[in-house]
């Protein structure tokens, strides 16, 4: 519930900003979430009840990915392949390796590219916005592209992108406010968008006119969005200090990467999915239990 209550403000953003498409996508996503969640456990009973609001928290992160003309048929099959296959089929809450959001979502990408298109979803609608993904303009036309995007409109959510996934400064006012009520530790989101900022700043440095700015980078497309809600989810990220910052670390650093050298615009799913994988081995640094060595030499 309160992973809800932290995606509230990009949530009321988005319905204000795209009206009765935001809304059919978010209702839709929510409630087939919540319906696949109750149906499997109608068959295969299990402790992942679905009251417990996780199915429903999942829907509308996939939601706030999704592009603005998704059809209801493609919101059915992102919901069923996230509940289904992602969640359900590892165990559950709490089991599963990879966020089932993003595992969704990259499924659906990859069978269907031309469906998230964030540019082309958007083209139909009057919005007085560069119509065209920021990440995507600096790909093509180098870093002299950031200077169509003034960091306020991309603080404030003027960019081209998901539904809610670039509504920057209301996704971080929801991740401080998940801090403030310890749902989540400071040391993923700070060291993902860390991570982010020193690996741009390099690229940057080493060519200023290809490779945008590190500021560029934490303001467009899933920056926060992945930083705060995605790469920090219980399940799939470390439970100790030290590997959850190298964890956010890691992430910031493959998001750049990908950014820079990959056919993907944003890369912010593929990140998180490859983070997730890592983190059994990077929970393997514990911190040291003084107090044994009195017991060992007994």
């Amino acid at each position: 519930m309160l992973w809800i209550l932290g995606l509230l403000p990009a949530t009321v953003i988005s319905l204000w900003l795209f009206g009765i498409n935001a809304l059919r996508i978010i209702s839709l996503c929510v409630a087939a979430s919540v319906f696949w969640d109750a149906l499997v456990n109608r068959f295969v009973p299990s402790k992942d009840y679905s009251r417990n609001w996780s199915s429903a928290a999942l829907g509308l992160l996939l939601a706030l990915l999704m592009p603005l003309n998704a059809p209801w048929w493609l919101l059915l099959v992102g919901t069923f392949l996230m509940i289904v296959i992602g969640k359900k089929m590892f165990g559950g809450l709490g089991a599963y390796s990879v966020h089932p959001v993003l595992l969704s979502f990259a499924m659906m990408l990859v069978s269907w590219p031309s469906r998230f298109d964030y540019t082309a979803s958007m083209l139909p609608i009057s919005w007085p916005v560069k119509m065209v993904e920021p990440m995507r303009l600096v790909k093509t036309l180098g870093a002299s592209a950031e200077q169509l995007f003034h960091w306020h409109d991309l603080l404030f959510g003027k960019q081209v992108a998901g539904i809610g996934n670039g509504m920057v400064i209301y996704l971080l006012a929801g991740g401080l406010f998940l801090l403030a009520v310890r749902q989540i530790t400071w040391h993923i989101p700070i060291g993902f968008l860390a991570g982010t900022f020193f690996t741009a700043w390099l690229f940057h440095a080493m060519n200023p006119a290809q490779f945008a700015s590190p500021v560029f980078h934490l303001l467009a497309g899933s920056t926060v969005f992945g930083a705060f809600f995605l790469a920090t989810d219980h399940t799939t990220s470390p439970v100790n200090r030290i590997p959850m910052v190298l964890y956010g670390l890691l992430g910031g650093i493959l998001l750049v990467l990908i950014r820079s050298f990959s056919i993907y615009t944003d890369g912010i799913v593929f990140t998180i999915l490859l983070v997730n994988l890592a983190h059994p081995l990077l929970d393997r640094i514990v911190p040291k239990v003084y107090g044994m060595e009195v017991a060992k030499n007994a």
